[in-house]
């Protein structure tokens, strides 16, 4: 029969060569030479056991034997079991959430903002498994050593990552989350991974978890519309974060401005949009620049930033409100046809995702005697909008020396080039984004999910491309004409 010792060494030599079940038998056929309180108070024997259960995937016997053997998760209880006992947490609720929390992927990280802003009424049982984490995580911090520091930053993200990728996140899950855990106390260090990138191992620097804390706290009362604490909050992160991530900066700014807007403070909303949009041109940020000037009955700016939105990259699908609104503008312009197909239009949509219709839209159609637009005339009506769309480019002009050195005594139409594509940052549903190298520069682009020939979009293809020209405001865009074979 083994002394204690002996037997918590042999459990620890299997836990080391990783023969996790060889341990779990182990501790089995030799439990009974020892009383509970002596398996109780060896730490080493219960966070190896536990550890051990974890790592078989035996993750609910992991929280029995804590039973078993009356195991405290407190201040009290001895760091190396309050860290084998967070790990088998943090298994367990990402097994349970199917969270694939390992994936080096950019998508994991990003945080790309919403293009509405509805406000949603949740409603949520708190599971015991979060109750679990929430209680946890001070204990934790107040250990503060580096161990314990990457524990609960697991623990923390585990739980918000895991809601986000949900089909439905449930804002006021995050939100009370994030209530229960103190920012101030959250570390503030980056650390890096290694993501692939079309087959190339890259660095990427990772938000801290107090500016993830400040990401989806904000995010969630958006989604709540709780908004004097979401102005308050977003304007604290931009005072208090000092390197910002997946374009962090921007959406604390457009948060600021979405409740001034809800607070009634119109002016500022305005001007900050226009700030928002010189750094980061998304369509659903000129859509919100058109309703405001909508509001205001500034009719020629609203068409403008909407017909814009239109234009800017996005999948038309997600622009079913944006379709609404420019029905809404070009009814006030009295364009009846117009209006009455753009509300068609964003009928049509909702109708093929089977998505709900609401009563707006059916208000709006019905002060109209047009005949009704079947489903069979989609493509038709969306080729003729388009057509409409585009006649609000600007011409394809551009004085030019050479790329991006220009030389204001010509005046030209915009050269193709040829290059090759260098480096990709996104590759999503929402389409690629990345550089392409010619002539010893680099330039930014960007293609839509629609792009004919986007799975060959990738490190060493070769393109044919152009330069669009900056045209009020605008920064100068590229855009992927065809690959070279």
């Amino acid at each position: 029969m083994p002394t204690l010792f002996e037997f918590s060494q042999q459990i620890a030599t299997f836990k080391k060569e990783k023969k996790f079940s060889e341990a779990l038998s182990y501790f089995r056929e030799n439990k009974g030479s020892f009383t509970k309180e002596q398996i109780r108070n060896n730490e080493y024997i219960l966070s190896d056991m536990i550890s051990c259960l974890r790592y078989s995937n035996h993750l609910d016997a992991g929280f029995q034997f804590l039973s078993i053997y009356g195991i405290a998760i407190n201040e009290e209880q001895k760091e190396r079991i309050l860290s084998a006992y967070g790990w088998l947490l943090w298994a367990k609720y990402k097994a349970e959430n199917e969270n694939n929390g390992h994936s080096a992927t950019e998508d994991d990280y990003f945080d790309s903002e919403d293009e509405e802003t509805v406000i949603e009424d949740f409603d949520f049982d708190k599971s015991e498994l979060l109750e679990k984490v929430e209680t946890l995580i001070p204990i934790l911090n107040s250990l503060n050593s580096d161990f314990t520091k990457t524990l609960s930053s697991n623990l923390f993200t585990i739980v918000l990552k895991s809601e986000k990728k949900k089909p439905a996140p449930n804002w006021k899950l995050v939100n009370e989350f994030c209530n229960k855990i103190d920012r101030d106390k959250l570390s503030k260090e980056c650390s890096t991974i290694k993501v692939e990138r079309k087959g190339q191992l890259k660095d990427m620097e990772l938000a801290s978890d107090f500016e993830n804390w400040y990401a989806y706290k904000t995010k969630a009362l958006t989604k709540l519309g709780e908004w004097q604490e979401c102005f308050d909050l977003s304007k604290e992160a931009l005072e208090k974060i000092e390197n910002f991530h997946y374009s962090n900066d921007v959406w604390f700014s457009r948060r600021v401005a979405l409740s001034k807007r809800n607070l009634g403070n119109t002016e500022d909303t305005i001007q900050e949009l226009q700030t928002i949009l010189k750094k980061k041109r998304e369509w659903f940020i000129q859509k919100e620049l058109a309703e405001l000037y909508f509001e205001k009955g500034n009719i020629e700016s609203a068409l403008k930033q909407a017909t814009d939105a239109m234009n800017n990259f996005g999948p038309l699908e997600f622009k079913v409100d944006l379709l609404y609104l420019l029905g809404k503008i070009l009814k006030q312009q009295d364009k009846l046809e117009l209006s009455f197909q753009h509300f068609s239009l964003s009928k049509l949509i909702r109708q093929a995702e089977e998505w709900k219709l609401p009563q707006k839209l059916f208000d709006e159609l019905r002060t109209f005697t047009f005949s009704e637009i079947p489903q069979t005339d989609f493509k038709k009506l969306k080729n003729e909008l388009q057509k409409y769309w585009d006649s609000f480019k600007a011409p394809q002009t551009k004085t030019y020396d050479r790329p991006r050195t220009f030389d204001n005594s010509k005046t030209a139409t915009v050269p193709n080039l040829e290059g090759e594509i260098v480096r990709i940052l996104h590759d999503n549903e929402r389409g690629k984004v990345g550089f392409i190298k010619s002539n010893g520069k680099e330039f930014y682009f960007s293609v839509n999910p629609n792009f004919q020939s986007i799975s060959k979009i990738a490190v060493g293809t070769k393109v044919l491309f152009e330069i669009k020209p900056a045209t009020d405001g605008k920064k100068e865009q590229t855009r992927i004409k065809k690959l070279i074979e």
